[in-house]
Formats: structure tokens, C-alpha cells, sequence
């Protein structure tokens, strides 16, 4: 298992929702329908929005090189396909512009789940673990859902540029 790296400066999220991307992403954000909001995650083929679980606040945001290990105090965990291409992956709320939160992957197909916990009134602990797969996945995940998802049968794996 790889060590866990907290990632600076902490996460201002907003508008419910942090945004984890290829650093070639020009507009992270995506256009969420009431599907994205129900399953909690808006996603393209390098950009995801993760919906958080307060609307604003901020977190602390690690990340580690390996699959997801459960852990009983997430409330919200999401999995997605993730495709890297230039070794870098920008982690970034919607109100910050270049604040320089990154870390680096070899370019290939990724799996990133975001676990979530709330810890104080607009605190979250947000763990990403990041596990390179040898094929590209096709289908997202919702591992854990908390009180506000509700996902559908089926998830939608596209959205629109923002």
C-alpha cells in the first residue's frame, strides 16, 4: 500500500461540488442534470465534479496509489474512470483559479474513487485513491451512498463542458 500524500493548500469547495482533472483540461466544470446530482458525480473522459456533501467549506484532500480500502466513517464514496494524458491531475473547487493543487500519474487509464466524510459545520475529508488499470473502464460506481443520492439504475457516464 502506498503512503497517503495530503495535497495543499485545503480545498474551498462550492456549489456542492470540487472538480478532479487531467492539468490539459481547459474547463473542468460540467453541466449538471438532476441524474448527475441524484448519483453525485458529473463526469467526462478526464474531468470529473464530485458532488460534496455540504454546499461550501473546506477540505483536506489526500490521495493515494492504490484501490479503495473501505473505511465505516465514509458517508459518500464514488468511482469513476479517469483517463490521465500529460502526468499531472489538478484537484480544484469552482471559485479557485490557480491555486496549484496537483499531484502526478504516469499518462494511462485510471480508476479514482473520492471517499467522503463530513468533519465539522464546513469541514469534509476528502480521500482519493487512484489505481492505474490496464484497460479503459467504462462504468462509475457509487459504493456508498449517503441521504442525499438517490442514483439511478443506470449512471451517466458523459456531461456537457460547463
Amino acid at each position: 500500500m502506498s503512503a497517503k500524500t495530503l495535497l495543499q493548500p485545503r480545498l474551498y469547495f462550492s456549489y456542492r461540488q470540487f472538480f478532479v482533472y487531467d492539468f490539459s483540461v481547459d474547463t473542468p466544470g460540467s453541466i449538471w442534470t438532476d441524474a448527475h446530482s441524484a448519483q453525485g458525480f458529473a463526469r467526462r473522459e478526464s474531468a470529473v465534479s464530485f458532488g460534496t456533501l455540504l454546499e461550501f467549506g473546506y477540505a483536506d484532500v489526500s490521495y493515494r496509489r492504490d484501490p479503495f480500502q473501505p473505511y465505516e466513517a465514509y458517508e459518500r464514496v464514488i468511482a469513476v474512470p479517469f483517463v490521465v494524458s500529460t502526468g499531472r491531475v489538478v484537484v480544484d473547487g469552482p471559485e479557485e483559479i490557480n491555486i496549484g493543487r496537483l499531484f502526478e500519474l504516469p499518462p494511462g487509464n485510471y480508476q479514482i474513487v473520492a471517499a467522503q466524510r463530513v468533519v465539522g459545520d464546513e469541514e469534509e475529508l476528502i480521500d482519493l485513491f487512484v489505481e492505474k488499470v490496464d484497460e479503459p473502464l467504462r462504468n462509475s460506481k457509487v459504493i456508498v451512498a449517503d441521504a442525499l443520492l438517490n442514483p439511478p439504475v443506470h449512471l451517466v457516464e458523459t456531461a456537457e463542458i460547463a
